[in-house]
């Protein structure tokens, strides 16, 4: 395993990180038992993950909490508290200090621990920031100081923020120390603004949505990529319409789609910590075997910004 400093917070995690969200909930959405669950981190553990992330909205803070206790003191945990009340994340029905204080007493609870290594606001929206930095920000504050919780992040919602207006309105207050960003192959619009800003300020980076829908299924990215031009974001002669990511997939490049995803988003500059999510062991080393990978050949990335560099829309969802 490789570790890194993430940023100012001066928290040694590993490049790695397995996220417990996700289409795959480390495994529940598939039917995986909590013993399932247990043996998946308990190999993450030894294969040299450190950093572990979970959220309340995703039901697994409690086995994570179980999975990691008997290294409690030598692994990192990132969780979430959600700015809105209800379901709809998207709302302007936003919680008051006094809700996020009990929401992050009930993540402690779950997780089975006295502090929260990283707690994001997750899922900031442009129009919510200003409500999560005036009016749950001193919360968080006296909770750090509480020793409830270490540092304080926020996670964008990728794909609703395509300017990344959170990302650049949170790398301004110096209170954050870790922003949970997305990035892949087909949209890496951050590099051009926000990631010399964080590498400015100190600010650690985690990268999601390095691989999601489309970028791990070689027919599905070619529906994606037609919608990318019919919007004008990917000029038609640029890439191979029938095969848009087949140049990944020559001879001295990558094995996978996937393999060539994480390795992209490891090594691009400003990455501290990459994140993958599967409920699978096998998939988990490759996950981990590809993060670790080296830089894709110079050919392949300048194809890459080649093709993709004006994309700001794609997730890697096809919609």
């Amino acid at each position: 395993m490789d570790y890194v400093t993430l940023g100012k917070t001066g928290l040694v995690v590993s490049r790695a990180c397995l996220g417990a969200g996700g289409s795959s909930r480390l495994g529940l959405r598939r039917g995986a038992t909590p013993d399932e669950v247990m043996r998946l981190v308990g190999r993450a553990i030894e294969l040299g993950v450190t950093l572990f992330d979970t959220a309340p909205r995703y039901g697994t803070e409690s086995l994570i909490g179980q999975a990691v206790a008997s290294r409690r003191n030598d692994l990192v945990i990132s969780s979430k508290l959600s700015c809105v009340l209800g379901a709809d994340m998207n709302s302007t029905d936003l919680c008051s200090a006094e809700d996020a204080r009990k929401q992050v007493e009930a993540s402690l609870v779950a997780l089975k621990t006295d502090r929260i290594d990283i707690l994001h606001l997750h899922g900031v929206r442009p129009h919510q920031f200003e409500h999560c930095q005036d009016v749950l920000l001193p919360e968080l504050v006296r909770l750090r100081e509480a020793g409830k919780v270490r540092f304080l992040g926020v996670t964008e919602s990728f794909g609703n923020d395509p300017d990344h207006v959170t990302a650049r309105r949170t790398i301004a207050n110096p209170e954050f120390g870790v922003l949970m960003l997305g990035l892949n192959i087909v949209n890496h619009s951050l590099t051009r603004t926000v990631l010399p800003a964080t590498r400015a300020h100190g600010v650690g980076v985690m990268n999601m949505f390095a691989v999601r829908g489309a970028l791990a299924q070689r027919d599905a990215i070619a529906t994606l990529v037609a919608q990318l031009i019919a919007s004008g974001e990917v000029d038609p002669a640029d890439v191979d319409q029938n095969d848009p990511l087949g140049f990944l997939l020559e001879p001295g490049v990558a094995g996978s789609l996937t393999e060539a995803a994480y390795r992209y988003c490891r090594h691009t500059p400003g990455i501290d910590v990459v994140m993958f999510g599967t409920g699978n062991i096998e998939h988990l080393e490759q996950n981990i075997g590809s993060i670790l990978g080296p830089p894709l050949p110079k050919p392949a990335l300048r194809q890459i910004s080649n093709a993709f560099g004006k994309v700001i829309s794609a997730t890697g969802t096809i919609h």
